[in-house]
């Protein structure tokens, strides 16, 4: 859905085809739903990626998160990057910058919903340059501007 929505302002005959069988499995997919546990920790986990230079006309990354509460996913979000990242690490520190965006609000939420949680949320990403970044921002001078 995520990319046939990109074609909304110039759709042609195949994006409406893609459309009508997207419609035609999510009408016989009924079954398909979320499910929120009501018991375990009520731990943040989130995970985080990018897909670096993903679109092939604009050569902007992707962003990708998923969050969740304990054992239940609450928030997901995949979108197109602003600008476009000349290091794969760029795009990935973006998509950690972004998904720890979404967990403080999640916090802030939490506590405004009187949900305790005390510990510190968990961001789990897969990029090694972007957890020395992370862990040491003055890793090198070429991630100075990031």
């Amino acid at each position: 859905m995520n990319t046939l929505s990109q074609f909304m302002h110039e759709p042609q005959k195949h994006h409406f085809d893609t459309a009508r069988r997207l419609l035609h499995y999510l009408k016989g997919a009924p079954g398909q739903w979320l499910l929120f546990s009501s018991d375990g920790p009520l731990h943040l986990t989130a995970y985080c990626g990018a897909d670096w230079a993903r679109c092939p006309f604009t050569r902007r990354s992707v962003t990708g998160y998923c969050i969740f509460l304990g054992r239940s996913l609450i928030s997901w979000k995949s979108k197109k990057q602003v600008t476009v990242s000349r290091l794969s690490a760029k795009a990935e520190y973006r998509s950690m910058a972004a998904t720890a965006y979404e967990l403080t609000w999640l916090r802030y939420l939490l506590q405004d919903l009187q949900v305790s949680h005390q510990q510190p949320a968990t961001l789990l990403c897969d990029n090694k340059a972007v957890l020395y970044i992370a862990a040491n921002p003055v890793y090198h001078e070429r991630t100075k501007h990031i």
